[in-house]
């Protein structure tokens, strides 16, 4: 029977994980269906059966091999492995998480031949048996391991309610939303393009929002004697803390160890770095009023416009996106823009493609899809690689201004503070204007400073007149 082998799903990918099966061993699957789950260093992605035939299953479930090892056998039955052919499976369109996607209907019993005795009557399915573990390691779902490690759960405590006897997602958020009595606030994560609006709370702002205001002093009763003492305010009784984790080791997952993989590369980048603070006022003004015009899904936020100066700005300069191969420097095939997105135990950077060819409602709109489906594990590998450079932001945090990390092999970065209110010196007066701080990383291999002052002056530009973006 032809081999399918473990496929090559993204440009990085050295090996994966077999997640789920969606048919067992020896059923009949038609070639197009849904297949098998594997979990790549980016993202989760369904492969479909590449043949028709009897389902013979190599690699078990967790199972992790290199690619382009055998995973299955899809043929007659009978027939030995002809030698030559193998298939790697053909990835879906719709691709999505252990957690979210739905096995394919089992297809028809194929009909017997007349030599063929009868099929024995149909038993009961069995009942999920209870979450098994390899040595140390419990049977669960990647994304719920994320969200587990990055609220402090022990998967032992859970019990799981997915295929044979998996803790996936759902399992998690309940335990989390069990101890707490509200909904875990790790299942929706911030993302780093800035879709919230405004800058950050001020320190201390909405510390005690459910406790009632200071009630004021009574004046002083006729006849004299003391005034009333004002009643302090009720704080919030103090959170229990649990216990220390002391020596408490956390394997990483895939995406970490993808992560780190990468900023183990990035570390050897010679690069520098230029700040430049940016007169934001009349950008929020646009702002507020494309908010007004446009429908809830397009209205963009400070990131998105950022974006589109960004892509603007490299149009413009094809030397400040170009990546070192050798001895050469390659000029991209067009301007696309990346975007780190914080998700559940880690970063991810989704693609906005041509950016500089698509107005600011619709990189919004974009942005916001591809944080989504990022949190929720959804993204395709193509949409996760191939970024000419890439926007971080770090302003909803209250953060002023970072340094970010360029995302080899791109040769730059540029970093977003929160754009807050400043007093400057305008036409000699000192008025109150709102000011952001841009950080610009560059690869010195690729740029030097002249040039790479040159190109942050631009996107400076594009961003206090704020009309040249909505051309």
């Amino acid at each position: 029977m032809p081999e399918m082998l473990m496929p090559k799903l993204s440009d990085t990918m050295e090996e994966g994980t077999v997640l789920r099966w969606f048919k067992a061993d020896g059923d009949q699957v038609a070639k197009g269906e849904p297949l098998v789950e594997i979990e790549t260093d980016k993202a989760t992605m369904t492969v479909e059966a590449p043949n028709d035939g009897t389902l013979a299953i190599i690699a078990q479930e967790g199972d992790t091999l290199d690619v382009g090892a055998p995973i299955a056998r899809i043929g007659d039955g009978a027939a030995a492995p002809s030698e030559g052919t193998v298939t790697t499976g053909i990835p879906t369109a719709d691709d999505g998480t252990a957690d979210t996607i739905t096995a394919a209907a089992p297809t028809a019993p194929p009909a017997a031949s007349p030599q063929a005795p009868p099929p024995p009557p149909p038993t009961a399915p069995a009942a999920a048996p209870p979450v098994t573990a390899t040595g140390d390691r419990i049977a669960a779902s990647p994304l719920a391991r994320n969200i587990a490690a990055h609220h402090g759960i022990d998967l032992a405590t859970i019990t799981g309610t997915g295929p044979g006897g998996r803790i996936v997602k759902h399992d998690v958020e309940a335990a989390i939303g069990g101890a707490t009595g509200v909904e875990p606030p790790g299942t929706h994560s911030p993302e780093i393009s800035a879709t919230t609006d405004g800058p950050a709370a001020p320190i201390g702002a909405g510390v005690s929002a459910s406790a009632p205001p200071s009630t004021p002093s009574t004046p002083t009763p006729l006849g004299g004697g003391a005034p009333s003492q004002p009643v302090p305010p009720k704080l919030p009784a103090p959170t229990p803390r649990e216990d220390w984790p002391a020596g408490r080791r956390t394997p990483l997952t895939r995406l970490q160890q993808t992560i780190s993989r990468r900023m183990t590369d990035a570390h050897a980048v010679p690069d520098f770095t230029l700040e430049r603070d940016i007169d934001t006022t009349a950008l929020e003004a646009a702002r507020a009023d494309l908010r007004v015009a446009l429908p809830e899904d397009q209205r963009p936020s400070v990131n998105d416009l950022v974006i589109r100066a960004v892509a603007m700005a490299a149009r413009e300069r094809p030397d400040m996106v170009s990546r070192l191969d050798g001895d050469e420097l390659v000029v991209p095939q067009s301007v696309d823009i990346g975007v780190a997105v914080s998700v559940p135990g880690g970063l991810i950077v989704p693609v906005v493609r041509n950016a500089d060819q698509k107005g600011v409602p619709q990189i919004a709109a974009e942005v916001r899809d591809l944080a989504r489906r990022g949190r929720a594990g959804e993204l395709r590998p193509d949409e996760l690689e191939g970024s000419a450079l890439s926007v971080s932001n770090l302003g909803m945090f209250g953060v002023d201004r970072f340094h970010a990390v360029i995302n080899a092999p791109e040769p730059a970065i540029v970093a977003v503070g929160r754009s807050v209110e400043r007093p400057v010196v305008v036409d000699g007066h000192v008025v109150v204007r709102e000011v952001m701080t841009l950080t610009l990383s560059v690869d010195h291999r690729v740029a030097y400073g002249a040039e790479a002052a040159t190109f942050l002056a631009r996107i400076a530009e594009l961003l206090e007149h704020p009309a040249a973006l909505l051309v």
